[in-house]
């Protein structure tokens, strides 16, 4: 009871931005929130749930902080991130944008315990309703708070090139496809995929996925649903 209580209290308190985007998509978007107005990414998943909200520093930066929940075990909070995202072009204008993201992760302690970096681009596709997205980046990991298998830990940053494409393709005006392969050093590729439902137009948005590995055992990033709520400037 008190696991459903919390997701519903997330959903309700999601606002996002135009981009509409709830960030359950492993590979992100070239846009960020609306000038003028703020963002709160939220979605629910069997793996992982996360809780974020961002503003909009300037037309071009965003700033955003949230909750890593571990929803696998209990649904406790995990981590917390500080995420910066620079974008100077506008997608729907210019037919395609790029930018660059960089945000370190820590635990409760305030220590680092991972670090990613990642350039999206996004492009337009001729009709003018779908979009495809490749991110390509770095992450890293702190093996001093990784348990190995002798039970002792390293103290060595563990860095990874990451890669990812991802389609949007509209169905209808209020129904779209999402689909993604991502993957790490070019090793385990994973999928994700699902749907994008437009409740109210230019306001709310739901997305529903599913994703695991290609290599059996991998069930990272399972099941999630996102809410996106868009509004307009609101100063």
């Amino acid at each position: 009871m008190l696991k459903a209580v919390t997701i519903l209290a997330i959903f309700s308190l999601a606002i996002l931005h135009n981009r509409a985007d709830a960030q359950q998509m492993i590979v992100d978007d070239a846009a960020v929130t609306t000038e003028l107005s703020f963002q709160v990414e939220a979605w629910y998943g069997t793996e992982e749930s996360w809780f974020q909200p961002g503003i909009a520093v300037t037309p071009w930066l965003e700033f955003a902080s949230g909750l890593i929940f571990d929803s696998s075990n209990g649904f406790e909070a995990a981590n917390w991130l500080l995420e910066f995202k620079a974008v100077p072009g506008d997608l729907e204008a210019e037919g395609y944008a790029y930018g660059l993201v960089a945000a370190p992760v820590f635990n409760f302690d305030g220590e680092i315990e991972e670090f990613f970096s990642y350039i999206p681009v996004s492009m337009m596709l001729p009709d003018q309703a779908s979009v495809l997205h490749i991110n390509l980046g770095i992450e890293g990991t702190n093996n001093e708070f990784v348990e190995v298998a002798n039970g002792s830990a390293g103290s060595e940053w563990e860095w990874a090139f990451t890669t990812g494409i991802r389609g949007d393709f509209a169905l209808s005006e209020r129904v779209a496809i999402l689909s993604e392969i991502f993957t790490a050093n070019f090793e385990t590729p994973s999928f994700q995929g699902g749907f994008r439902f437009s409740i109210v137009p230019d306001l709310v948005e739901m997305d529903v996925t599913y994703g695991q590995g290609f290599r059996s055992g991998m069930d990272y990033p399972g099941l999630n649903v996102g809410i996106a709520i868009t509004p307009d400037s609101l100063w």
